[in-house]
Parts: C-alpha cells; structure tokens; sequence
C-alpha cells in the first residue's frame, strides 16, 4: 500500500528519524486497515496490530489514541487546511462550491491511493459508526464545516440553518462519490463524479 497521502510534507525532505516514524506509523495503519476490511473492526485488536508490524503496544498508542484511530488515519491539519480554504475561497463562488473546492484538495491523491480507499469503504460498510472520523480525518470535519460556512457567509453557526445544511449536503456528496467510485469499480475517475454529485446539488441548492 503506498505511503500516506495526507502528510502535508514530503518524505524527501525529512530526516531519517522522522522517516522512520513516518513509516511505522503508516505500517500500522494499513495493518489495522487490512485486518478491519478482513475481519470486521470488531475482531481486530491493537496486540493483534502491533504484533503483525512487529513492535511494541506502547509504539502504537504513541500514534494512535485508539484503533479507530489507525483506520481512519487522522491528520491534525486537515480540518484546519479545509477551513482556511473555504474562507480564502474567491468571493464569485457559492459557497457550496466553495466546500466543493476545500474538500476536492484534500482529496487530491484518492486515485492514486486507491486501494486503501477500496479497503477504507469496505471497513465503513460493516462499521458505518466510524463514517464521521473517517470524513474528518479527510478535512470533511462536520463541525468545522458549519462554521467555515457560516463566517464565509456572515450567519451563525448556532442558529442558522443555511450552513448546517450546506455543511451536511457537501458531506453526503462526498459519501456518495466515493462509494460509487469503489462500487464501480473504478470505470470512472473519483473526480469526475465527485464533480458531478456536487453540480446535481447546485442545481437544487444555492446560497
């Protein structure tokens, strides 16, 4: 399985040590991924994972709070990225586009790393409890979201329905996408009908 796509800076330009850590880290993901599409999330234990990448429990916990945790492979800055990218959006688009454009960078490298979505979407088929880490880990943070909205939009996250809404709808869009690209075998690029569910929200859902 290829290296962590979400990492915000190359492998090239870091040190051995963090090299290291980097690939430990990525070496108990993809464990726990693979046992979790195989076994069901339920079976899976963090001794089991730490036994199959050959290190210690104390290693995995320096990573990962939890086992959700390695699944879903969060990236603190990814929330964050997403909502700087929302509010820094030119002021021409709606901003469901602009959720389009924020979440569509994070979700730049999915072709390339197609097989860990393929086994990501087949955990979330058994475990569909773990769907909203598993978005947030991708900068589709829902709380995040709403609120980027509602200060792009001047509104109140709290009291506002507008936000929360188009907050919602975008994270349905990028469910859809997905799922519909694994189902289908990947017959067609992620982005061409990532693009289209969000044009068929445009047609009914404006600012």
């Amino acid at each position: 399985m290829s290296a962590d796509n979400t990492a915000s800076v190359d492998d090239t330009a870091l040190g051995l040590r963090e090299r290291k850590k980097r690939a430990t880290r990525n070496a108990l993901a993809d464990a726990a991924l693979r046992m979790a599409a195989d076994r069901g999330i339920e079976n899976v234990t963090v001794e089991a994972v730490t036994d199959a990448v050959d290190v210690s429990m104390r290693t995995f916990f320096n990573y990962f709070a939890c086992l959700e945790d390695a699944i879903t492979r969060p990236a603190q800055d990814n929330a964050e990225r997403t909502r700087r990218a929302v509010l820094d959006a030119p002021d021409e688009l709606t901003a469901l586009n602009a959720l389009r454009e924020a979440i569509g960078q994070e979700l730049a490298h999915i072709e390339e790393d197609h097989e860990r979505w393929e086994l990501q979407m087949a955990v979330l088929r058994t475990s569909p409890s773990l769907l909203p880490s598993f978005l947030a880990a991708r900068g589709a943070d829902e709380r995040a979201l709403i609120a980027a909205v509602a200060e792009r939009l001047g509104q109140d996250p709290e009291s506002d329905l507008h936000p929360r809404l188009l907050a919602h709808v975008a994270l349905a869009a990028v469910r859809a996408a997905v799922e519909l690209w694994v189902a289908s075998g990947r017959t067609r690029t992620f982005q061409s009908i990532y693009h289209e569910a969000f044009a068929a929200l445009a047609a009914g859902l404006n600012d």
